[in-house]
């Protein structure tokens, strides 16, 4: 027979230090926080979303069109960011919420941009961008998904 950890063994301790019910919340928040850098990268690559364009910054616009373009850009990334706020404060529900409609958010802007750039398939630019928003748009709903689940099997358990 096999002895029981001790106080002193290093993996009893962080066993204590990550209860089950906060490991699945790390999980969610790193799938969530990886969709976030997608979205605040995206619009800084040098490049166009449709290829027809010069660099959003070598374009000499005035600050206020810059800051209008990233809100526009970034408005996940806020959704995001709040979500993780709600993930850490154990409101688990709330936060697949917020993801969950993040993701529907890219997914309405992903048709948008398959229907507006259709012709324009083949060039890198164009398939570049298409494709960081359906990675982006996965990780929003993986972690919406496992959110939404935790707190499926939170209210289990209690209920049990």
């Amino acid at each position: 027979s096999a002895a029981l950890p001790t106080a002193t063994d290093r993996s009893s301790i962080r066993d204590m230090q990550t209860t089950p019910r906060t490991k699945p919340h790390r999980d969610i928040a790193r799938l969530a926080i990886w969709a976030a850098l997608v979205a605040v990268l995206l619009p800084l690559l040098p490049l166009c979303g449709d290829g027809s364009g010069p660099f959003i910054f070598s374009s000499a616009l005035p600050v206020r069109v810059l800051i209008s373009f990233l809100l526009v850009w970034w408005t996940n990334a806020v959704v995001v960011a709040v979500g993780i706020l709600y993930l850490r404060r154990d409101r688990v529900g709330v936060a697949g919420g917020l993801f969950l409609a993040a993701a529907l958010t890219v997914a309405i802007a992903i048709i948008e941009q398959v229907l507006q750039t259709a012709p324009h398939f083949g060039r890198w630019q164009t398939d570049l961008v298409l494709v960081l928003e359906i990675i982006e748009c996965g990780l929003l709903a993986l972690a919406a998904v496992r959110a939404i689940g935790a707190r499926a099997a939170a209210n289990f358990e209690d209920d049990h």
